[in-house]
């Protein structure tokens, strides 16, 4: 990891974006931490629970001075040229949840290795329920894997307009080191669950 977060930084026009972003989230959804962030000093993957389509928006909001992508998935990447040129200035990272191609990751290091952060959500999809957690897929833990990157995880309350949003930032996951022979199934499956239990181990604070 060799990148500074601090060096980091957004072009003025995708500056003005997420301003705008910033301004909107500020009078609508008005985030509410239900406890105290952790510092963001060094490029970090945000495991996040996902309910709905602002929660990578909020987050970016949280850490407004930090650069932080989000993975956003393909089909909605590049609906139309509208979205593609949004979620490109947005400095979001396409996904193929159709493919097995594993672009994204190498993206996502490119990212790390800049001082940026990456936020990645692990269930999939969204939680349209808002009830609990989907299983979680060990994308995160391949690319903390690969990256070293610490992995902190984020709980999102199910959110209703005009009621703020509720959201937990939790401290990193302390992870298994990693096998000399590498990531192994194994180890990824034991490292994703320990994510997940994290991620629902901020539910009580965030529902309060």
């Amino acid at each position: 990891m060799k990148g500074s977060v601090k060096a980091a930084k957004l072009s003025f026009a995708d500056r003005l974006l997420r301003y705008f972003c910033y301004c909107m989230v500020q009078i609508v959804q008005r985030p509410k931490l239900m406890r105290p962030r952790p510092k963001l000093d060094q490029p970090t993957i945000f495991v996040c629970r996902h309910v709905g389509l602002m929660d990578p928006v909020i987050l970016m909001v949280v850490y407004f001075r930090r650069m932080i992508r989000a993975l956003v998935a393909k089909d909605y990447y590049d609906k139309n040229k509208f979205t593609q040129s949004f979620y490109k200035h947005a400095q979001c990272i396409p996904l193929d949840r159709r493919n097995v191609s594993k672009q994204w990751i190498e993206d996502s290091l490119v990212a790390l290795g800049k001082g940026e952060s990456v936020i990645i959500f692990p269930e999939g999809r969204r939680n349209k329920s808002g009830k609990g957690l989907q299983p979680f897929h060990n994308g995160a833990a391949l690319l903390a894997a690969r990256s070293g990157a610490r992995v902190v995880p984020v709980y999102n309350a199910f959110w209703h307009f005009p009621h703020r949003y509720r959201l937990a930032i939790g401290d990193p996951v302390q992870l298994d080191p990693l096998p000399a022979e590498g990531a192994s199934a194994e180890w990824l499956k034991t490292q994703t669950a320990r994510m997940q239990e994290a991620v629902a181990a901020l539910a009580f604070e965030s529902d309060k």
